[in-house]
């Protein structure tokens, strides 16, 4: 018992010294470093780098462009029409037909209201129908300046009344009317002037209550585009042949 007790001690101490004999560092690496004495600190020059930026060569920033008012004006449809679809059907995922139509569905709106627009102006626009009741009067209201200045207007009435036209032989006699006041230079006919100054111009006053009269007559008939029946209208010839009559009569006493 003894002698196992003293062989173990030896054997530990041979490994104990063995193991502190390989733990001892040997020599490292040789380190090498440059001595060379021109070495410097790098300096930066402020001047060349602030001229640097604002030289545009080197700006690489990527400018932002500002959205247009039409832009916006989508963005914010597109924002009220997302938030009205959410509080419509919430977290509900649409079927794919569902949302094409749901893609749709402002498009069709618009559309609809643009169509709604052009219905109402075609609707309540009362131009076309105006233009259809009278567009025989346009079509000698433009002429009457040829017609006063150079048309044999006793020979058109003659044949408007031959032909039943009432309404059209009322608008030669009172173009043949201007006439015979424009040819006694009681008037300076003009194709733009109104009734109003026409009267202005006449300085006889015998004459300008009748021809007013045949004034108001003649507009309501042409331009308020009413039949004229025969006794009608030998009634407005009456006027006409009346006034004619005044101004020959007036022209030969002088």
């Amino acid at each position: 018992m003894g002698k196992f007790l003293l062989y173990l001690v030896i054997v530990l101490c041979t490994v104990v010294s063995y193991g502190a004999q390989d733990s001892l560092p040997g020599p490292g690496p040789e380190v090498k470093f440059d001595t060379s004495s021109s070495l410097a600190p790098l300096n930066f020059d402020e001047e060349k780098i602030a001229q640097y930026k604002s030289d545009k060569a080197f700006n690489y920033l990527t400018e932002i462009g500002t959205d247009s008012w039409w832009t916006k004006f989508k963005r914010w449809l597109e924002l009220k029409y997302a938030q009205l679809i959410n509080w419509l059907f919430g977290d509900y995922e649409a079927n794919s037909w569902l949302a094409f139509f749901l893609m749709l569905l402002p498009y069709l709106i618009i559309g609809t209201v643009i169509g709604l627009i052009i219905w109402l102006f075609i609707r309540l626009n009362p131009g076309p129908s105006l233009l259809g009741k009278t567009e025989t009067a346009a079509v000698y209201f433009t002429e009457d300046e040829k017609l006063v200045q150079s048309a044999d207007l006793s020979s058109l009435i003659e044949a408007a009344i031959a032909a039943g036209d009432y309404r059209l032989a009322i608008r030669y006699y009172y173009l043949k009317l201007l006439k015979l006041l424009h040819h006694k230079k009681l008037i300076h006919y003009e194709f733009q002037k109104t009734d109003t100054e026409y009267l202005a111009e006449l300085k006889d006053d015998t004459l300008r209550s009748p021809l007013k009269r045949i004034m108001r007559i003649y507009d309501f008939i042409w331009y308020g585009n009413f039949p004229v029946s025969e006794k009608e209208f030998a009634m407005a010839q009456d006027y006409f042949r009346s006034i004619e009559t005044s101004l020959n009569r007036a022209a030969d006493e002088k």
